[in-house]
């Protein structure tokens, strides 16, 4: 699908722009392609990081997953020690975080859809009805019209042919100008993937490590105080030493 997206287009692209070339001037496939290379530099610096944020969304999904899978697996335990309330407030809340996240991924979503359709078809459209006119009323137009006569069956004509070009034209970069949604979302995706990769390569080598959370300086921390990650080494290499014998000791 992600090479459908880009191949396909960069073909029409170069078919379209040299044939619009030879018909209105290469002023217009540079009008076309100025406006879109705008919309995409906008787009870029209005667009939230979608792929951290599908990226996010996995994580709390796993996290709620994990939540029913330990209160299925400890459930004698909370029936024992009166904690459904307990667990259902625990529940809910890793269900709230992602439908928390969930609609704001969906509002912005939401946004870049409009920003989209402002952009890249509407604005794309006025740009359009500029390169149309170029044959009639650029700095070329007596040449135009004196070879056709002022013939105006003739300026139909070619108004029709060049814009079904330019519409295949505005379409095909359109098309690469969107999909960074998808490539942002796969992107999303494939950091999960190499992060779990990452993790089985480390127990393969016998690799072991926990995040381990604490407050740096003595004392109590301040509320709201700074907490920093540290890594702590959980390796086997730490557990002892492993001693072949027939003597069983304990």
């Amino acid at each position: 699908m992600l090479y459908l997206n880009f191949a396909k287009p960069v073909l029409d692209i170069i078919l379209f722009s040299r044939k619009l070339a030879e018909l209105v001037g290469y002023e217009g496939p540079a009008m076309i392609f100025g406006w879109y290379f705008l919309s995409a530099v906008i787009i870029r610096f209005i667009s939230p990081a979608f792929g951290k944020l599908t990226a996010q969304e996995q994580k709390l999904e796993g996290e709620y997953r994990a939540k029913h899978n330990d209160l299925i697996n400890h459930s004698e335990e909370v029936a024992f020690y009166n904690g459904a309330i307990w667990e259902r407030s625990k529940i809910n809340a890793k269900f709230n975080d992602l439908y928390r996240h969930i609609l704001f991924v969906l509002y912005k979503r939401f946004l870049m859809g409009i920003y989209d359709s402002m952009l890249v078809k509407y604005g794309a459209l006025f740009v359009g009805y500029s390169i149309l006119g170029l044959p009639v009323f650029g700095h070329r137009s007596e040449e135009y019209l004196k070879t056709i006569s002022d013939d105006e069956s003739k300026i139909t004509k070619d108004y029709v042919r060049n814009s079904s070009l330019l519409i295949n034209l505005s379409k095909a970069i359109g098309r690469i100008v969107v999909s960074y949604k998808e490539v942002q979302s796969l992107a999303g995706y494939t950091t999960l993937i190499y992060e779990m990769k990452e993790v089985l390569d480390d127990l393969e080598h016998g690799k072991y490590k926990r995040m381990m959370v604490k407050n740096e300086g003595e004392g109590a921390a301040a509320p709201g105080a700074v907490k920093q990650a540290n890594y702590k080494d959980n390796s086997l290499a730490n557990k002892g030493q492993i001693v072949q014998s027939d003597d069983i000791k304990f």
